[in-house]
């Protein structure tokens, strides 16, 4: 190509314009024509134009197949696939089929190398000379199927002779490369035939309820008929046109003499009789996690090229993707978090009754309209505001999501934002401490109707992020035993802040591992003041935090905006006695001829902390499940003589709840919320992360203590802490602090005719006596 710019350019030098005549100038001006054709016809030979594959690529040419994904107990989680398409080998295509395909498109099939000269003379005198548009476009069954292969692109004034040129090009590669009948399969396995049927196998389930290889002479005719125009001659829309193109196709097998005339005459009598099956895709199972895996492919894809040089593509290439997921532990995953969420929206909906929850905050709601795509829609067509909000108030039917099932409904779009606002959401992930393998990963309640993934997605993490600030204390030699005062501190150099205890009890002190077993915020402040809030950030990077976390104090307290994912990653490092583990989700990657492929490398990381400050974390984190907020998790889930830790977590107004528990080999994390931080339940005895988040860590738990597949997640032990450990744990968790108060609950109402009333009582309130006061 740069040999030919450059011979033009040398021309153009020579050239003396003096002497120019006419007829010289038709000389040149037929010499640039021919270089300019003939560096055209080399640009696209040589694929410039993007489409035309190299021999080496077209070595490597297969039929399209889905990759797939496998749970570690091989199970099949999802495929990969764009197209209801079904591959199947020539032995499985009936000769009839073929032979029909070859009479109606490509007469001369057996005899040209990929493109038919005489074929394309045919057209060029007929519609250029004689303008004749029903003579066709001269495609060989090979030039068809780099179309269907290859989509055509775009070149504006000049597309229609690059695509074809390129197309004739690429026919003659895969001639030189490939047997007549591979191509046929080739063929028969890209070409679409309308209603979602790609292929000639998904094409006889769709229209004849059968396989290709039962496929009877007529309806081969009819399928061969649809290439023409799928939707024009579709046997179940239009039977009558449908019939004329089949006689058409047995008509064309006669003349090229695949059939007798006796043949044809009768098969053309029959009428065209249909089996309509719907074709259903994969559904997919794990869908929040095979969607995770997909996007973290994208970045193999990058690195990773297939032989042929070029970029490997899911939804073509056939790969094997292996993961780490257990099937049967993320269907436990499933149940235990549906079971809750259910449970709990039915308290959320009682607690807020016909108020809602966005009434302080009515901006709430206006974003969610704006952010609408209806409302999107809607604005992009230039309509009027007024008509916008007399859109979103007009009832239309639809299907909404409700425990109970979808629901059709007769529903304003307006009402159906405020029904979908209301819903609480949640996340569950499960990791392997020592491998970092993530057995199950639940992004959402629904996938259908709630695409996103809140394993990923970052909200405030409250008290979980609690142990961060408590190990680098104790690295920094902090005793687990060591008395702090619980009383109320104001912080000039934070700005006369003074963070308070959520249960308001103050007075007496905590030892270091009782004020975590409470999680006493008095004392944490004072912890982080103890252990350095920078050295505090640097650690919990270290463990596993990736986002950037601001350096206020209050972070100490759990302000920072974290994900699932990335809090339970550095959860790992307790049980791993210092050693942070990345998560891995994908064990093995295969070709689709077997060949083990690259897979996601991640470099191995030396402890962060040392083994006695993990040790003395461990047990602290023990003692949170056996003396602290966490009780509930041993006692109501059966779970007695299992070596448990864990931590809860409650962000501001109860907008977050988080539960982290923890065993020799198993981490897991739970977050429960609105996708709204300010819709959240009214009460901290409702909203708290001990009734929200953690009974879905333990319903899970539950499940793989009672089978015995999965029992090693729990019978097994942490590591006996040292007898040095064990000493600095000889205390007390606390000294002098008050018992919860006694109180008088005063309720206000507007009348006395009430059959009954429920009072909701704070966690920390002893209830002493009501008094209805009008």
């Amino acid at each position: 190509m740069n040999s030919i710019l450059n011979s033009v350019k040398q021309f153009l030098l020579k050239f003396n314009f003096k002497n120019f005549t006419f007829r010289k100038g038709l000389k040149y001006f037929f010499i640039l024509g021919v270089l300019a054709t003939i560096a055209f016809f080399t640009a696209i030979y040589r694929g410039y134009f993007g489409r035309v594959p190299t021999y080496q690529e077209v070595s490597f040419f297969q039929n399209m197949e889905a990759s797939e994904v496998y749970s570690a107990d091989n199970v099949l989680l999802y495929r990969f696939d764009k197209e209801n398409r079904i591959n199947i080998p020539f032995d499985s295509i009936p000769k009839y089929l073929v032979n029909g395909l070859i009479a109606t498109e490509d007469a001369r099939f057996f005899e040209h190398s990929g493109v038919d000269i005489k074929s394309l003379f045919r057209v060029l005198v007929k519609t250029i000379i004689m303008g004749d548009k029903s003579a066709g476009g001269g495609s060989t069954i090979t030039q068809q199927l780099v179309k269907n292969y290859f989509p055509r692109k775009n070149h504006r004034f000049f597309s229609t002779p690059i695509n074809k040129l390129e197309e004739m090009v690429a026919a003659y590669k895969l001639e030189q490369q490939f047997t007549k009948e591979q191509l046929i399969e080739f063929y028969f396995n890209t070409v679409p035939f309308g209603q979602s049927a790609y292929g000639l196998e998904s094409a006889a389930q769709r229209f004849f309820g059968t396989t290709a290889s039962k496929l009877t002479i007529e309806q081969s005719a009819v399928l061969i008929g649809m290439l023409k125009a799928s939707y024009t001659y579709n046997p179940i829309k239009f039977p009558e046109a449908s019939k004329k193109r089949r006689n058409i196709v047995l008509n064309l097998m006669q003349e090229n003499k695949f059939i007798t005339k006796k043949e044809e005459d009768s098969l053309s009598d029959l009428p065209i009789i249909t089996n309509e099956k719907k074709l259903v895709r994969h559904v997919g199972k794990a869908k929040y996690f095979t969607e995770f895996v997909r996007k973290e492919m994208n970045n193999w894809l990058k690195e990773n090229k297939k032989p042929s040089g070029k970029d490997y593509d899911l939804y073509k290439d056939g790969l094997k993707i292996y993961t780490t997921l257990n099937y049967e532990m993320q269907q436990y995953a499933e149940e235990a978090l549906k079971k809750q969420l259910k449970k709990l929206q039915q308290e959320f909906d009682s607690e807020w009754r016909n108020e809602e929850p966005w009434s302080k905050t009515p901006v709430v709601l206006e974003n969610a309209i704006k952010n609408s795509s209806r409302y999107k829609r809607l604005k992009a067509k230039g309509i009027s505001e007024n008509n916008i909000v007399a859109n979103f108030n007009t009832a239309i039917p639809m299907k909404i999501f409700t425990w109970n099932g979808d629901q059709q409904v007769t529903m304003s779009p307006l009402d159906s934002i405020k029904h979908y606002l209301k819903h609480l959401h949640a996340g569950f992930i499960a990791i392997e401490p020592q491998t970092g393998h993530i057995k199950a990963y639940v992004g959402g309640i629904n996938e259908q109707h709630f695409q996103y993934d809140h394993v990923k997605t970052k909200r405030q993490v409250g008290s979980t992020f609690k142990p961060f600030v408590y190990t680098t204390a104790i690295e920094k030699g902090v005793s687990p035993c060591e008395m702090f005062p619980n009383i109320l501190i104001k912080y000039p150099q934070y700005e006369d802040w003074e963070p308070k205890n959520s249960d308001w009890i103050y007075g007496g002190e905590f030892s270091v591992w009782g004020a975590l077993a409470a999680s006493t915020n008095t004392v944490t402040v004072q912890l982080m003041e103890r252990a350095g809030l920078k050295n505090i950030i640097n650690l919990a990077q270290k463990m596993g935090i990736e986002t950037a976390l601001p350096e206020i104090a209050s972070l100490s307290l759990g302000t920072a905006e974290l994900s699932l994912l990335e809090m339970a990653r550095a959860y790992t490092t307790f049980p791993n006695y210092g050693k942070p583990m990345h998560e891995v989700f994908v064990t093995k990657i295969v070709s689709r001829e077997g060949e083990s492929l690259p897979i996601f490398n991640e470099e191995v990381k030396k402890p962060v902390y040392s083994e006695q400050t993990a040790e003395i974390m461990v047990e602290m984190l023990g003692k949170v499940i056996r003396n602290g907020t966490a009780a509930s998790l041993q006692y109501d889930y059966g779970l007695y003589n299992c070596d448990l830790g864990g931590k809860t977590g409650t962000s501001q107004s109860q907008a977050d709840g988080w539960f982290f528990g923890l065993t020799s080999n198993l981490v897991t994390g739970t977050w429960v919320g609105a996708e709204n931080p300010a819709i959240h339940f009214k009460t901290m005895n409702n909203g708290q992360a001990s009734h929200t988040a953690l009974p879905v860590n333990g319903n899970f738990l539950k499940s793989l203590n009672n089978n015995p597949s999965f029992k090693y997640y729990l019978t097994g032990k942490f590591k006996k802490p040292s007898k040095e450990v064990l000493n600095m744990y000889d205390c007390l968790s606390r000294k002098g602090v008050p018992s919860p108060k006694k109180d008088t609950i005063v309720v206000a109402i507007d009348s006395l005719a009430i059959d009954s009333l429920a009072i909701v009582v704070p966690s920390n309130i002893v209830l002493d006596s009501i008094k209805l006061q009008k």
